[in-house]
């Protein structure tokens, strides 16, 4: 298999989450379920590539299907799980997403 020189691949502590980093601020994520937390500088967008997502954000919950888009804005807690299996979802992170700017609550 080849490699991308520069990407990474990160798998979540309790393996519930995993994103392929496919460009700078570009990445796509398959999401069993992410734990609350939030960002000081990074503005997500969300778009569902493949199943069902739930997304709480900014206390109100959220339903996405294959082909919808959500925004989280800078500073709001949020968290995701797949609805029946785990959702593919494209993560567009602007300023690219650091792990200096990720707290989990």
């Amino acid at each position: 298999m080849g490699a991308y020189p520069g990407r990474q691949i990160k798998v979540a502590e309790d393996k519930g989450e995993m994103v392929a980093e496919i460009s700078n601020g570009f990445a796509v994520a398959v999401i069993e379920r992410s734990l609350p937390h939030f960002h000081l500088k990074t503005r997500e967008v969300y778009r569902v590539l493949r199943g069902t997502l739930y997304v709480a954000s900014g206390g109100e919950g959220h339903v996405l299907r294959k082909g919808d888009s959500f925004t989280i804005e800078v500073g709001q807690i949020h968290c995701a799980r797949g609805a029946e299996e785990p959702a593919w979802v494209e993560v567009e992170s602007t300023p690219p997403w650091s792990v200096d700017d990720h707290f989990i609550l």
